[in-house]
C-alpha cells in the first residue's frame, strides 16, 4: 500500500505537467480558431456589403449561414456578384419581400434561401410546411422554402421584366451541412434543394450556357444593390408583416 501510496506521490508532478499542456493546448486551439475565422470574416465580401461586426455574425445562425453561403459563392468561376437581404416589391398584393441572397451570374440568376438549420428535414414541393427533426425525436414545423423562394422568385421577375429574360432565374435552397435532408420531393425543374457544400457544384452544373453578358450582371447587380441599402424602418415593417403572416 506504501509503494501505491509512494508511486501516485510521484506521478503527481508528471499529471498536473500533463494537464497543463492540455489546458494550454485548449486556449491555444480556441485563440487559433477565433483568429483565422476572425480574419476570414473581416476579408470577405459579405462583411464589405453588410458590415456586419464577427461576434454579432456568430451568434446569429442566420447571418452566419448567409456568410459561409456567399463565401461558396465567391469561389464560383466566371463573371458573377451576388447582393445580401435586398428588399423589393411583392409580385402579388402589397409590400416587400426580402430575398436572403441574389447570386447574379453569367449563366443566371439564382434566388438562394439560405437556411442554417440541423437535424432532419423533410418535406414535398406541393407541402405547406416541412418538418424539422431533432435526435431526440423532437420536431417542429417551418413554412416550405421552396414557396417561400418562389414568392421571392417571382417579384424579383417582375422587378427586372424589362432587363433579362424569365427563363435565366434558378431557385436554389441551401441548407446546412449540419443537417440531413430526408425524403426532400422536388417537381419543378427550376428548384434545387441542396446543403450549403453541394452549392458550387450545383451551379457549376447548372451553367452549361452564358445567358447573361457582364454588362447585364453589372446592371441588375446595381439594381439590387440600391434595393439592399434600406433603412430601418422598411425592415421593421417587414418583420411585423411577417409575424403577422405566421400567426
Amino acid at each position: 500500500m506504501k509503494k501505491v501510496e509512494e508511486l501516485i506521490e510521484s506521478l503527481i508532478p508528471l499529471l498536473l505537467l500533463i494537464g497543463g499542456v492540455l489546458f494550454i493546448g485548449f486556449f491555444v486551439t480556441l485563440g487559433s480558431l477565433y483568429y483565422f475565422r476572425h480574419r476570414s470574416f473581416e476579408g470577405s465580401t459579405y462583411k464589405q456589403m453588410t458590415q456586419e461586426r464577427f461576434l454579432k455574425a456568430v451568434r446569429d445562425k442566420g447571418l452566419w449561414g448567409e456568410y459561409l453561403t456567399t463565401r461558396e459563392l465567391d469561389k464560383v468561376d466566371g463573371y458573377g456578384k451576388f447582393v445580401i437581404n435586398t428588399y423589393v416589391p411583392k409580385a402579388r398584393g402589397t409590400g416587400l419581400t426580402e430575398i436572403d441572397v441574389t447570386f447574379i451570374h453569367e449563366s443566371g440568376i439564382y434566388v438562394l434561401e439560405s437556411k442554417n438549420y440541423s437535424g432532419w428535414i423533410f418535406g414535398k414541393e406541393a407541402d405547406r410546411q416541412w418538418t424539422q427533426m431533432f435526435k431526440n425525436r423532437f420536431k417542429q414545423k417551418f413554412y416550405n422554402p421552396i414557396k417561400q423562394n418562389e414568392q421571392h422568385l417571382k417579384s424579383l421577375q417582375k422587378l427586372l421584366s424589362g432587363t433579362v429574360d424569365e427563363a435565366v432565374f434558378k431557385s436554389l435552397i441551401v441548407f446546412s451541412e449540419r443537417c440531413e435532408l430526408k425524403k426532400i420531393t422536388v417537381d419543378s425543374s427550376h428548384v434545387h434543394v441542396i446543403k450549403r457544400n453541394e452549392l458550387r457544384r450545383t451551379i457549376k452544373k447548372l451553367a452549361t450556357v452564358n445567358r447573361l453578358t457582364p454588362a447585364q450582371v453589372d446592371i441588375v447587380y446595381g439594381q439590387l444593390k440600391q434595393r439592399s441599402q434600406v433603412d430601418q424602418t422598411i425592415k421593421d415593417a417587414h418583420i411585423e408583416s411577417i409575424k403577422s403572416f405566421t400567426s
